[in-house]
């Protein structure tokens, strides 16, 4: 009995000893009021937030370089490498940004959900939430389709436009001609990894999702069935992560082969992924998962957090904050991954502003309490 009592209590020794190894470290953090509904980065690592009732531009290493009001609520963004900032309003307008000013701006039918725009600036392709889509070249409207109810997803690439609509999803060229289309269902993001176009379907109930992934020409490739509502998809081009409120987040290969597969205690708002590393947040805690598996760090916020991005500079970035109207606010934090390895966690960071809390941790503490109680209750029996 009292070995059995000696193994309970290493247990619960073990498991609220803080874990050794390498973290990421916190490089910069960056906070506003109100809220950000949209992050994008552009292969130089800027950084352009769709933030409240302004466009905003962070330098690679956090510094505000301008912040310009939008009209009505900004509400998503693109970002080009030449530094043009892209916002869709829920005002229904479409505003480039250069330095702070307004480049070119154009009223649309609706409020503008998506946006997308070319490497160098002058291409920009909008959706709104009527189903329709736009192409504009230096700010000159090219061209305007009504592809269903609903436009969630616009992708400029290699002079190619992919939609994800309502109605299913869309090639068209630049020119504005249908390439092709199939209605696989309401797709809520369409993406593109090597020479797979990525489609996240997700119909009306959010019961359940799928990822569909088809050829450049439109031929189905591959699909994957997630049960639960996938919320969340990202790629670098090498790997697809997907998360939702399904129980794990799932990273897939290019071909739709399962990588590794995470519990996830909570309900993921964000997911992104670079060199088999995925970083995702759920609730109040973002948690970064390793090549192998591993949940390799996590922390708490004292927060939502709702996004979370890989720069090409070789960090993560975070955002967590409030969008309740009495107390609206953001903070951005850029981590470091060159303390990481694939094998190393920890409970939380003595700079924070709150202490992480593993899940995992979590279910091994309940355990070991109830083995002790019941250790206990045999003994006094």
């Amino acid at each position: 009995m009292k070995s059995q009592m000696l193994g309970a209590a290493m247990v619960v020794l073990l498991a609220l000893s803080p874990l050794t190894g390498a973290v990421p470290s916190l490089l910069w953090k960056y906070s506003d009021t109100c809220a950000v509904f949209s992050i994008a980065l552009n292969e130089n690592g800027t950084i352009g937030l769709a933030f409240g009732y302004y466009a905003e531009l962070l330098s690679p290493d956090g510094k505000l370089l301008w912040k310009a009001p939008t009209r009505g609520i900004a509400y998503s963004s693109a970002l080009s490498d030449s530094g043009i900032l892209l916002i869709g309003t829920e005002g229904r307008w479409l505003q480039a940004f250069k330095n702070g000013k307004v480049l070119w701006e154009r009223e649309l039918k609706n409020a503008v959900v998506s946006v997308s725009i070319s490497q160098n600036g002058s291409v920009a392709v909008a959706g709104d939430a009527s189903g329709w889509v736009y192409l504009f070249k230096n700010g000159k409207l090219i061209w305007e389709r009504r592809v269903g109810n609903y436009t969630w997803s616009v992708l400029l690439q290699n002079d190619t436009v992919f939609v994800g609509a309502d109605s299913g999803v869309y090639s068209l060229s630049v020119s504005g001609k249908i390439l092709w289309s199939d209605n696989i269902g309401p797709v809520r993001k369409v993406l593109t990894a090597g020479n797979e176009v990525l489609a996240l379907v997700v119909p009306q109930s959010e019961l359940w999702s799928e990822l569909v992934a088809l050829s450049w020409k439109g031929n189905p490739l591959w699909k994957r069935e997630f049960k639960g509502y996938a919320r969340a998809v990202s790629t670098d081009g090498k790997a697809i992560a997907v998360a939702g409120n399904f129980g794990n987040v799932t990273l897939l290969s290019v071909g739709g082969s399962i990588v590794y597969s995470v519990p996830l205690v909570g309900y993921a708002y964000d997911v992104g992924t670079k060199n088999g590393y995925t970083v995702v947040s759920y609730a109040r805690t973002a948690e970064l998962i390793a090549p192998n598996g591993t949940v390799v760090w996590f922390v708490h916020f004292n927060g939502t957090a709702y996004h979370v991005a890989f720069s090409p500079r070789g960090y993560f970035i975070t955002e967590y904050g409030s969008h309740d109207v009495q107390n609206c606010y953001s903070v951005i934090e850029a981590w470091s991954l060159s303390r990481v390895s694939a094998t190393a966690s920890t409970e939380g960071l003595s700079n924070r502003e709150g202490f992480g809390f593993n899940p995992y941790l979590g279910v091994i503490l309940i355990l070991a309490v109830v083995l002790m109680g019941v250790l206990l209750w045999r003994k006094r029996s």
